[in-house]
């Protein structure tokens, strides 16, 4: 019997269930008296409260049920499946739910977490000046923080994606390329920045910040950028995420143009929703199971006195029906 199927059993999240079999204090009584009494007629073996090593907080920045949060969860949920098949606790939280004055460490020391792993988060959360003082390990999502022993990341190679995709669309013929950029307040967002600008340098296209909107990894803020980049010249736009590139695609048909017949875009994700959708966006992978397994394996080497890393693995173009040739 696993957290897993524990959680399948009663209908419940594995956050939940974790936090019931470690006898944490947020959650209703009745429900972790349920679920304690199911796991130890089931055969599970509660561990005593004392044994912290294999107990791992998920953080979330938000609570988020937007499709951001669905990207952000693919990652969770690799990183779950191989911590629960290497018998650690996995407890999923959010910092929008602490008070005020809510302290990390004080936090992972009173839940007995030995280590934590933290998505969602950009430059303006209130616990990113906290991160510097973690007594247990950390491993962070697109972000990084140098000269920390004990703070990790994992990323994506974000920097040479947006240049293979802008090698890519030059390949095709075009040369008036836009971004659609995601928040500017991440990691993320500046190092795709960073990839368009080196791609366009290293096929011999000049910077124009006018072909740059800013949005913040929404639907809505692709189809509000729709309108902007039909007012200039484009023939190809690149999307920091699929997200924004539905909207975008969807908003540059209100616009009266069509994709890729009259612009041409790439998105950033791979997004398994795509599946279910009409839009056949040709777009750059992140592989997100990878992500949240070399989080882990991360958390597991620090816990074995090894030093924290900057694990960043690479994309791949998926080409599918929004890029044509620009003749």
């Amino acid at each position: 019997m696993t957290i897993k199927e524990i959680s399948e059993a009663l209908n419940v999240s594995i956050s939940t269930v974790s936090k019931a079999l470690n006898d944490a204090t947020d959650i209703a009584e009745d429900t972790k008296q349920r679920i304690r009494q199911y796991a130890e007629t089931s055969g599970y073996h509660l561990k005593a409260k004392e044994n912290n090593s294999r107990r791992i907080l998920a953080l979330y920045e938000r609570v988020d049920t937007d499709m951001r949060n669905n990207i952000l969860s693919h990652v969770i949920s690799a990183f779950s499946d191989i911590a629960i098949a290497n018998n650690f606790e996995v407890v999923i939280d959010y910092v929008a739910t602490k008070p005020d004055d809510f302290v990390l460490n004080d936090f992972l020391k009173q839940n007995n977490f030995s280590a934590t792993f933290i998505v969602g988060m950009n430059f303006k959360s209130r616990i990113y000046k906290q991160l510097r003082q973690t007594t247990v390990p950390m491993v962070l999502l697109d972000n990084r923080i140098s000269d920390a022993p004990l703070i990790g990341s994992v990323s994506s190679e974000n920097t040479s994606a947006i240049v293979s995709a802008i090698k890519h669309l030059n390949k095709r013929g075009h040369t008036r390329i836009g971004l659609l950029m995601g928040e500017k307040e991440s990691l993320v967002s500046a190092e795709r920045l960073a990839g368009y600008v080196l791609g366009l340098a290293q096929v011999g296209i000049d910077f124009n910040n006018d072909y740059v909107y800013y949005g913040d990894f929404t639907k809505e803020s692709g189809e509000e950028a729709a309108t902007f980049f039909s007012e200039t010249d484009v023939t190809a736009i690149i999307s920091c995420s699929d997200i924004m590139a539905m909207g975008l695609i969807d908003g540059l048909k209100l616009c009266g143009k069509s994709v890729p017949d009259d612009v041409s875009v790439i998105g950033f994700d791979d997004l398994s929703l795509l599946k279910f959708t009409s839009y056949n966006l040709t777009t750059m992978k992140q592989k997100f199971d990878k992500l949240g397994q070399a989080a882990f394996l991360q958390i597991k080497d620090m816990l074995e006195g090894r030093r924290a890393q900057n694990v960043m693995i690479n994309c791949k173009l998926i080409e599918r029906g929004t890029v044509r040739d620009n003749k």
